[in-house]
């Protein structure tokens, strides 16, 4: 059993790691030929990037966690039927985006309080990424079909071809052609897209036999996608509205720098829980099947096993956080300035990743058992805990207190995760008789 989940668990794990990493290649080399400005329009333009992938996460996990469990059911012909409406679903949602994005793009960056030079930097890079669009989604949309049939190993590798291509495309339109931001969103939509292609290729010639009218979408399984996919997508946009609003209130407390600083800062934080979410939703295909064979104690033996690893892993990145504070700065190319402020952010929010690495298993158990409610109240409820701390602390302690707020959040709502789970083990799994 240990070795099954953990053949599945870790793939996903470098899969998230690569998702986090695609933000900062682009950080790394705008930092080096742009500067500050240019960090902080992609850090403050990044929710509507985070935006595209949420929904596409969101209706690639609410559609596969029921494909896991219609396999560990036998049921093959509603697999099809969830396969069908999920890639249905991430081709509508791509078009609305699209075009919702591109005529709200501008109004968007001044709400999240880009002015001068920092406006026009966000909007040249994310006018491309919104182009884009379709390979955002279908990226992130079409992994976890692959990690719920057992292709974990793919997932993580179609990820690592656009992570390569993003790589060679950054260095080449930015460092050599000199093409800046947008070039910067160019390299990031078409690794992307090479991901986005090399998954529907394989999709396509892996269910080659299935009748065209099993996959014709149903409403019944777009209503249960929907309604397991809102904690995926939630927990997917969650930490970039909790960046928006920390951004709102460096802007107010600490002004530009404080942006430019907290932009390198975000970089490491959301690798580090993207990685930290990965060992959560790489445990979920198993959980999922295990539920589906009824197999009720070996799902709650594989979600401690992942509270374990996440745990361990917390530790680790909070000891590197801390070391490498004055290591980061210099990579993004920051100002001597920015990185004095940067150092100072860093060791401050390292103290929040075991809260990070407990919310992040504990929501992943909960979507992928049924107990959406929970999951819910974890996934919403951080960015409204994060608004309210940000209006007091900052009161008493200036832009400390937007530090300050961030790895207060997390523990916070890591207490409330582990009393809703001691709450979900007195109750049955809803999922039992969703069907």
């Amino acid at each position: 059993m240990m070795k099954a989940y953990l053949r599945s668990m870790l793939p996903a794990v470098l899969a998230f790691a690569f998702s986090g990493v695609y933000a900062i290649v682009d950080g790394f080399f705008v930092g080096q030929y742009i500067g500050d400005s240019g960090l902080a329009g992609i850090n403050i333009a990044y929710p509507m990037t985070a935006l595209l992938q949420a929904v596409g996460t969101g209706i690639g996990m609410g559609g596969s966690i029921h494909m896991s469990i219609c396999l560990g059911r036998g049921e093959e012909e509603e697999r099809q039927h969830y396969l069908g409406t999920t890639v249905c679903m991430l081709a509508l949602s791509s078009v609305l985006l699209l075009v919702g994005l591109w005529f709200a793009h501008p109004t968007l960056l001044r709400l999240f309080g880009a002015t001068g030079a920092v406006y026009d930097r966000g909007l040249e890079y994310i006018q491309v990424i919104i182009l884009g669009t379709f390979f955002q989604v279908f990226s992130t949309g079409l992994a976890p079909i692959f990690r719920n049939l057992g292709r974990s190993l793919f997932a993580m590798c179609a990820m690592m071809a656009g992570f390569v291509t993003n790589i060679v495309l950054d260095a080449t339109m930015i460092g050599v052609l000199g093409w800046g931001m947008y070039g910067a969103g160019l390299a990031t939509i078409i690794g992307q897209g090479v991901t986005a292609l090399l998954c529907l290729i394989v999709l396509i010639f892996t269910e080659r036999h299935v009748p065209r009218s099993q996959l014709r979408p149903t409403r019944w399984a777009v209503g249960r996608t929907l309604a397991t996919g809102l904690s995926p997508f939630g927990l997917t946009m969650s930490p970039n509205l909790v960046i928006m609003f920390v951004n709102l209130g460096a802007v107010r407390y600490g002004g530009e720098r404080a942006v430019a600083a907290y932009a390198v800062v975000s970089y490491v934080a959301v690798v580090i829980q993207l990685i930290l979410q990965g060992v959560g939703d790489g445990s979920q295909p198993t959980m999922s099947l295990y539920l589906g064979e009824g197999r009720i104690k070996d799902v709650r033996f594989i979600c401690k096993t992942a509270y374990t690893i996440a745990l361990g892993a917390a530790v680790a990145f909070g000891a590197l956080t801390i070391v490498g504070r004055d290591w980061f700065p210099v990579i993004f190319g920051a100002s001597t300035d920015t990185a004095q402020m940067i150092a100072y952010i860093l060791c401050i929010i390292a103290v929040g990743y075991l809260g990070i690495a407990v919310i992040r298993v504990t929501i992943a158990y909960f979507y992928s058992t049924g107990y959406n409610t929970y999951a819910y109240i974890l996934v919403y409820g951080e960015p409204v805990m994060i608004v309210l701390l940000l209006l007091i602390l900052p009161l008493f302690m200036g832009v400390n207190g937007v530090w300050a707020a961030i790895p207060l959040e997390q523990l916070i709502m890591a207490g409330l995760a582990l009393a809703l789970r001691a709450m979900a083990h007195r109750r049955p799994s809803s999922i039992t008789t969703a069907g």
